[in-house]
């Protein structure tokens, strides 16, 4: 059979290779002379919606596809979900390509909760043997009990007539060249850096809320006269998938101290550290950062790179 020798590119999450998603890959392997596989994410801290890192997510389809995986290129493809501007700018986009619908949620889950008994049936045997000996990690021992706490959270929720829409809000305080974030102290994202925030409080403004999160998380109490002076913006980030937890919409406030001392700080609450980060380390911490909130710094400007590999 002679193949084509047009290039032809398949965009997914992989999280983990299902069975459907092998045979796609499979089917354009044996059609295709150059085949390209964009593993999207590439940037995610470990979380119950990514797992594994993009590298790891190549290492289960190249065991699928055995010597098939020489005549394939993996790109890894970081999530820009609020700046499109930085969106990936390479050769793939000249390409043939089918993008995949996320269709593994259910199964990674399933595998979360109960381990490699659960998706027997629903992952191939290479992946199989591949999710077998990441169980018996401390990774897969960390994701368990933050996957049994979004399945307690949820079920909270069970009784609401509808569908739970939650509201949160950050706070993006730039200090000269520095940024405050705090290590999380609790589920999810435990031990993950994080924007000063939390949910909304049925008596406050949104504003307040965010004054308020940050003087419990840091002990940074913004008087009147700096939130006037220094606060530069807002915006809200609404992302459907942004949190395991469920719809949440946070607003994020940005303020800005050009000048002076950087004001010390200590971590209480929930947070486990509270820091002043250099924007220039920003880049290095990206798999180390909750959910979605290195996508808002790259938002309001804080950001170390266009690259997207």
């Amino acid at each position: 059979m002679t193949l084509d020798a047009s290039p032809f590119a398949i965009a997914g999450h992989f999280a983990p290779l299902s069975r459907e998603e092998a045979a796609v890959i499979l089917d354009v392997c044996s059609r295709y002379g150059q085949v390209v596989v964009c593993i999207t994410g590439a940037d995610c801290a470990p979380s119950t919606q990514t797992p594994w890192s993009a590298g790891e997510r190549e290492a289960m389809i190249r065991a699928v596809l055995g010597p098939l995986a020489e005549r394939v290129t993996f790109h890894h493809v970081r999530d820009r979900r609020y700046r499109s501007d930085l969106a990936s700018k390479s050769a793939v986009e000249t390409v043939a390509m089918e993008s995949l619908p996320d269709i593994a949620a259910p199964i990674r889950a399933a595998f979360l909760r109960e381990g490699p008994g659960g998706v027997r049936d629903l992952v191939p045997e290479a992946v199989l043997a591949w999710l077998q000996a990441f169980a018996s990690t401390p990774a897969f021992a960390h994701l368990h009990a933050e996957q049994v706490y979004i399945d307690d959270y949820r079920k909270s929720w069970a009784v609401s007539p509808y569908p739970p829409i939650l509201v949160t809000v950050d706070a993006v305080i730039e200090h000269g060249d520095h940024v405050l974030l705090v290590k999380r102290g609790g589920q999810p994202g435990r031990g993950q850096w994080a924007l000063p925030g939390g949910f909304l409080n049925d008596d406050e403004t949104l504003l307040a809320a965010a004054v308020r999160e940050v003087r419990e998380e840091t002990g940074l109490d913004l008087a009147p006269e700096a939130i006037a002076q220094h606060l530069l913006g807002s915006q809200v980030f609404d992302d459907p998938k942004r949190s395991a937890r469920g719809r949440t919409l946070t607003h994020a406030y940005h303020f800005r101290f050009s000048q002076g001392e950087v004001p010390k700080v200590e971590a209480a609450d929930d947070a486990e550290e509270a820091v002043w980060v250099p924007v220039a380390t920003l880049e290095r911490l990206r798999d180390q950062i909750f959910e979605d909130h290195g996508d808002i710094l790259n938002a309001f400007g804080l950001t170390t790179s266009a690259g997207d590999m």
